[in-house]
């Protein structure tokens, strides 16, 4: 809650604070309605909590749907959200998700404009959080944020929850905690590269602890029967005691390794590497990365044909830089880039309420295609 700034007044500071945080004693099921409209449908992103399979498979099918449509009818997918806009506020630096995002946004029509640095906001004026988001609800309809909070998430939520024109939240990464949209682009990616996810292994390595990606990933994969994770890490940032107990409770098989990748690449579906997030330490890269925990040449021998490699980028030391030479299809990190945009556009669809559209005209456009070609014939 430190990194969240409450205004330059001790006294208005406290009290605020003191609300937000009779908000968070109310507990995730409470928080979890807060996300939802009077049909239960997901206004705000903001958790991986929230997410079902049925919603990661609404979500793949509009992604799909609206790849496809890009390609025959752009100019369909550019009219379906033109009268909405969106803010793209990012206190923490960001490039993938930033622009990923912006050109979803693109993609369907959305205006966008952005904040990137605060040093140029009425934040340097000493305007709070609270109140900067409630002005900003004044003038879009949407805002994509990243801070480094662990709680922005729910202070968004929150804070719209006071607001009399409360606007969809999409939370691009909140501290150490939380990075839903980064989850729902890595269940996109496995599940296009694997098909079910049922049965499968998958291996974390680098910093469990502090992954943001990885405790929403881990939050995902919970959903499917018979998973079974490894973390592989030091002691000193092995994963986090309250995702291995969710994710435990919830059937998957929890295995946690602090000698190296080893010979895991044999055998396990998805690898997935992770940086040092050491913005969250003593200082930038002023932590060594294990030697144990590089990726190599030897590592992606050792793959099976039918096993991919993942990092969410951007990658340092974790990766031998001669995988960046190879051609190989096992390799997800370049392709996962696109398939960030692409299910970034499909969750903005469903928050929107134009997902069901976007399928239909596909299907529309599909039939259309297979009658000429029956006509061709």
């Amino acid at each position: 809650m430190d990194k969240i700034y409450w205004g330059a007044d001790a006294g208005l500071a406290a009290y605020h604070r003191s609300r937000f945080e009779e908000f968070l004693t109310a507990g995730p099921e409470a928080f979890e309605k807060a996300c939802r409209d009077e049909n239960g449908r997901l206004k705000h992103i903001v958790s991986a909590e929230h997410f079902s399979l049925d919603l990661l498979k609404t979500i793949r099918d509009t992604t799909n749907a609206a790849r496809r449509i890009s390609k025959m009818d752009p100019d369909f997918l550019k009219g379906l959200l033109r009268h909405k806009s969106v803010l793209n506020y990012f206190p923490q630096p960001s490039t993938r998700t930033f622009l990923s995002f912006s050109r979803a946004e693109s993609k369907l029509g959305i205006q966008r404009e952005e904040v990137r640095d605060l040093k140029t906001s009425s934040t340097a004026k000493g305007e709070s959080d609270l109140d900067a988001l409630r002005t900003q609800s004044s003038f879009y309809e949407g805002m994509v944020v990243r801070h480094p909070s662990d709680l922005y998430g729910h202070f968004t939520v929150w804070a719209m929850q006071n607001s009399r024109r409360p606007l969809h939240i999409f939370n691009a990464g909140s501290g150490t905690k939380e990075h839903p949209t980064q989850a729902i682009l890595d269940h996109y990616t496995m599940e296009e590269s694997l098909g079910t996810l049922d049965g499968k292994t998958i291996a974390f390595y680098g910093d469990c602890l502090r992954s943001r990606v990885i405790h929403s990933g881990a939050r995902l994969l919970a959903l499917h029967k018979d998973v079974t994770i490894y973390f592989v890490a030091p002691d000193s940032l092995q994963i986090d005691t309250e995702t291995e107990e969710y994710i435990t409770r919830r059937g998957v098989t929890v295995r946690k390794i602090n000698t190296g990748i080893g010979e895991l690449p044999a055998f396990v579906d998805v690898n997935y590497m992770t940086r040092l997030q050491d913005e969250y330490g003593a200082g930038s890269q002023s932590e060594k990365y294990p030697a144990d925990l590089v990726f190599t040449k030897d590592h992606l021998r050792m793959m099976s044909e039918t096993s991919i490699l993942m990092h969410p980028m951007p990658k340092r030391e974790e990766i031998e830089p001669c995988l960046d030479y190879i051609d190989d299809k096992r390799i997800m990190l370049w392709r996962a880039q696109r398939n960030g945009m692409w299910t970034r556009a499909g969750t903005m669809a469903y928050v929107f309420g134009v997902d069901e559209q976007i399928r239909d005209k596909y299907a529309s456009l599909e039939t259309r295609i297979t009658k000429m070609m029956k006509q061709r014939k």
